[in-house]
């Protein structure tokens, strides 16, 4: 666990069964009156705020308020938020599969909000997550506990999605690990579909076409890399080599983050920060199968929980 004086961040280990559906368990506190951050854009979040009250700002100009149990549904571009404190917001972060099998709503269609429990789960496990706010709002359950409740509601909402499309989001998934800048054509070939087909889906359960989605996760990945204070100069060297300039790469990093590159470097501590460290990722680490003092990005870079 992270602290300092605004907020703590608990990353909380899960059940083995939910991992191909969940990035990490969460538990967020903050003392402060009013903390505000960014959110990058990440996959889509599942709360429980038991304590205070949040907003998040889309780019559109759309205000939208937390609840006592809710979804952030997975983000296309970095979002301002605001929390009223203390505060304590416990929760889930889900992968794109985890967002497909338990929220069902094609991505397309429902990126960039927040959205209440009520509006994404069954009647009777939406009652549940609220109950289990509540429950820990008066003191009868500890966060810890709470983590395990939701991940049980998790598991209990969950259903298969259509036929053969798992395989769809582990083939995209597999593609955007494959390198840094993977050919979108490679994508084409793995899942011998028509590129209409391949464009089709990756919005369904990605939000985005190919070659969008690949800009997002190319940014997120070279925002990872260059917040880290002793990345050697060959890595450093390969990220700025996947944009056609330097600018290119400034704003792509501050789209998808809210932060400049310099800004990652330098900064102390964020949410955003937190949230782009090795600690936050999923079952897809950022170094795939090496570590950050490797010299060779394509091979060792993974997906963040951002997928």
């Amino acid at each position: 666990m992270k602290e300092d004086r605004r907020f703590t961040f608990e990353f909380v280990g899960f059940p083995a069964d939910l991992a191909p559906c969940i990035n990490t368990l969460f538990i967020f506190r903050t003392d402060e009156d009013v903390l505000e951050d960014i959110l990058p854009a990440y996959s889509a979040q599942f709360f429980i705020m038991p304590m205070g009250q949040a907003e998040m700002r889309f780019a559109d100009g759309r205000v939208a308020h937390s609840c006592a149990a809710f979804f952030t549904t997975p983000l296309q571009q970095a979002a301002p938020f605001k929390m009223h404190g203390p505060g304590l917001a416990i929760g889930v972060s889900l992968n794109a599969l985890g967002w497909a099998a338990l929220g069902g709503i094609p991505v397309d269609q429902c990126a960039n909000q927040v959205l209440r429990a009520d509006q994404v789960l069954p009647a009777e496990l939406a009652q549940q997550v609220m109950k289990l706010s509540q429950s820990v709002s008066e003191g009868e359950i500890d966060p810890a506990g709470a983590c395990a409740q939701m991940a049980q509601i998790v598991r209990s909402g969950i259903r298969p999605i259509e036929n053969g499309h798992e395989t769809v989001i582990a083939r995209v998934v597999e593609w955007l690990n494959s390198d840094f800048n993977p050919p979108v054509e490679d994508l084409y070939e793995m899942l011998a579909l028509s590129p209409r087909q391949v464009q089709r889906l990756t919005r369904r359960y990605f939000g985005q076409p190919p070659s969008r989605l690949l800009k997002r996760f190319r940014a997120i990945r070279a925002a990872t890399l260059l917040s880290l204070p002793d990345l050697p100069d060959e890595m450093r060297r390969q990220v700025a080599d996947a944009y056609y300039d330097q600018a290119h790469l400034i704003n792509d990093i501050r789209h998808y983050t809210g932060r400049t590159p310099k800004l990652l470097k330098h900064e102390s501590r964020s949410v955003a920060t937190d949230t782009l460290a090795p600690a936050g990722y999923g079952l897809v680490q950022p170094f795939g199968g090496g570590s950050p003092d490797r010299h060779d990005i394509s091979a060792d870079m993974t997906l963040p929980s951002a997928c």
